[in-house]
Order: C-alpha cells, then sequence, then structure tokens
C-alpha cells in the first residue's frame, strides 16, 4: 500500500463506489469514507461523519446546501486520516446532497493541505429526473475549479448497453475502479517502463478535466481489438477542449512484449495528433493479469485561457487566488424559482446560469 495517496469516497454513492474500488484492487488501498449518513460508517474501514450535531447522522436528505454546510462544520475531521498523505483520488457522485454538496469544501480543504487531488465524480442515470441532472450539471465546473484533475462519467455511458440494473451497476463500478486504481498499480507494481510518485503528481497537478476509457482482451491479435475498442469508446467521446496530455498505462503478465507496446503507442498517437504530450507506463502483475493485456487511457484537454490584469492564466492559477465569498452568499442553492424546468445553459463546459463570478471564483470585496 502507498502510504502517499488515498482514496476517499464521498456520499453514499461515492462510498459505495469507493468500495467496490478497494474491493477491485484487492483491499490493499488506503481508504476513506466520508458520509453525512451515520449507516454508511457501518461497512467497515475509516469512516468520518460530517454534520454530526446539525444531523445527527440522517443524512443531508438530497439538499446539496446542508451537505455542505455538514462538510464545513466537520472538516476538521478528515485530518487525522490525512497524515503523509500526497495526492487523493475523491470518488463521489453528483445529483445528490452529501456528494454534490460536501465535495467541493473537502477538495478545496485538500488544497490548503498541499494535496495534490483527483476527482471521479458520476452524473446520475437520465431517468433520475430533472432536478438530480441540474444539480449534477451545475456542480461540474466548480468541482473542475477546485481539482488539479477531474472526471465526470456519466452513468448512461457507464453501464454500455446493460440492461440488468446489477449487472449495469456492476460494470459502472468495474469502469470507474479501472481509472482510478491503475494510480496504485502504476506505483506498487511498476513494469518496464515506470512512473514514481512524484511524476505521477507532477503529471496530475495541472491536468485539468480529463476522459479515460478501459479495455482487456486476451489471444492473439490482442492489441488490435484493444486500439479498436479504444477509438471507438463511447467515454471518450465527451469532448470540451483541445487535446493536452495522454496517459496510457499498459498492464499485464509476463507475456507483455515490446512489440505490443510499440503498436499500441503508435496507433494511439496517430489517433489523437502530435499535439498533446505522452507518458505511458507498465504494470506486470502476472497473478492479475496473466494471458490478458488491459489498457486505461487518459486524456486531458487544455484549460481555458482568460485575461486577469493583462496576463493569460488558467484557471487553475485563478483558482488558487480566488475567494469564495461569492459561493458562501448564495449558498449555490437548487431553488431556480419560475425556471425549475428549465434545461441549464451549457457552454463549452460551462452552466452560464451560474453567476461569472461563482462559475470563474472571482472575489467580491463586500
Amino acid at each position: 500500500m502507498s502510504s502517499s495517496i488515498i482514496l476517499i469516497g464521498v456520499g453514499g454513492a461515492g462510498c459505495q463506489i469507493s468500495r467496490g474500488v478497494n474491493r477491485a484492487y484487492g483491499y490493499g488501498l488506503r481508504f476513506l469514507s466520508v458520509d453525512t449518513d451515520a449507516l454508511t460508517g457501518n461497512a467497515g474501514g475509516d469512516f468520518a461523519l460530517l454534520g454530526g450535531d446539525r444531523l445527527s447522522g440522517r443524512g443531508a436528505g438530497g439538499d446539496l446546501v446542508i451537505g455542505k454546510m455538514a462538510a464545513e462544520d466537520s472538516i476538521s475531521q478528515l485530518d487525522e486520516h490525512l497524515k503523509g498523505v500526497r495526492m487523493a483520488v475523491v470518488v463521489t457522485g453528483l445529483g445528490g446532497g452529501t456528494g454534490s454538496g460536501a465535495s467541493l469544501i473537502i477538495l478545496k480543504h485538500l488544497e490548503e493541505l498541499g494535496i495534490t487531488t483527483v476527482i471521479f465524480a458520476t452524473t446520475p442515470f437520465s431517468f433520475e429526473g430533472d432536478e438530480r441532472l441540474r444539480n449534477a450539471r451545475s456542480m461540474q465546473s466548480i468541482l473542475e475549479e477546485n481539482a488539479n484533475a477531474s472526471f465526470f462519467l456519466p452513468l448512461d455511458k457507464l453501464i454500455q448497453g446493460e440492461t440488468n440494473m446489477d449487472r449495469a451497476l456492476a460494470r459502472a463500478v468495474d469502469t470507474v475502479a479501472s481509472g482510478v486504481t491503475l494510480f496504485w498499480r502504476l506505483l506498487e507494481k511498476p513494469g518496464y517502463i515506470k512512473f514514481d510518485a512524484e511524476r505521477l503528481r507532477r503529471i496530475l497537478n495541472n491536468a485539468g478535466r480529463g476522459r479515460f476509457v478501459t479495455v482487456t482482451s486476451a489471444g492473439e491479435n490482442r492489441v488490435e481489438k484493444i486500439i479498436d475498442e479504444i477509438k471507438n469508446s463511447p467515454l471518450l467521446s465527451i469532448s470540451t477542449g483541445q487535446l493536452r496530455n495522454v496517459v496510457i498505462g499498459i498492464m499485464a503478465g509476463e507475456d507483455l512484449k515490446l512489440s505490443e507496446i510499440g503498436r499500441l503507442s503508435e496507433a494511439l498517437r496517430e489517433d489523437f495528433g502530435a499535439l498533446p504530450s505522452y507518458e505511458l507506463a507498465t504494470v506486470n502483475d502476472e497473478d492479475t493479469f496473466s494471458g490478458r493485456l488491459s489498457v486505461v487511457t487518459m486524456l486531458f484537454e487544455s484549460q481555458k485561457e482568460t485575461i486577469e490584469n493583462g496576463k493569460s492564466t488558467t484557471k487553475s492559477s485563478r483558482r488558487s487566488r480566488a475567494s469564495n465569498k461569492g459561493k458562501e452568499l448564495l449558498g449555490w442553492g437548487t431553488d431556480f424559482g419560475r425556471f425549475v424546468n428549465s434545461e441549464p445553459t451549457i457552454h463549452d463546459g460551462d452552466n452560464l446560469d451560474i453567476p461569472t463570478f461563482i462559475r470563474q471564483n472571482i472575489s467580491l470585496e463586500i
């Protein structure tokens, strides 16, 4: 287990997915569950209850403002679990109360501690209703501003056509697990081409919004099958900007061939172009991947630039200087009044229904 990386599940959905990630890896992760519902702690492992005095462990009731306040009340409870941590992988489900409300407060606290943050956030199934979808969409840009790297994963795309609910949720968890556990595998079970912890942190520090896909194949022509699936993956079709970085993790047993690495790398460079920077590493794990080849491909997009005091700056540089007075004043509430049944106005990944000073973290001196 790497003591410098922690997996943090936030809210009911985030904790459920994180437990699945932990099982997929083999119960070897440093793992913390964080929720407003005391029953979540019954699943075992390290647990931090948010909003104890305010909510008495009853949950946030789907209200993201209550989830936010609960996190503000109890954020110091996380500190005892963060000793020695240099990178945190946060997993949450957007659309409800705790996941949507508490995740931002947790990300900001981790940043204040100098911890690199990566967030994997699922967005609701389309059948869950407009209100949950609106809540999820309204939070994406704000969370992206406050994480070093972010992945927003629509559950409709994660299930990849499954119609049985149990199998669909299992597939969704498996997909998220493949992306999340890649970081641990690269550091704990390195292969011929290695990542060290500081190199991984450097890549992720200003990675921005990402997309990823994992593909596994065996037998003859397994590389060609993987290349074809990557190119046609619905998870890579959600683009909001120009590619900046491509991270490729290749996991295999002892039968991994140098020629397979070369063919895979060449094909992906042809598909994604010469402009992005490429980082490739291998994991050799005979116990898990004997006879199989599994490839996780992560794409990170360029962060939008703005002009600030005559200088070009990225969102991440603005974030470190921004105040949260605007968010605290409005509480980023969910009451849209007579516009409650209106679709949000999304442009270039931003929800324009959220005031500009909130979306861009601009401080208002009041």
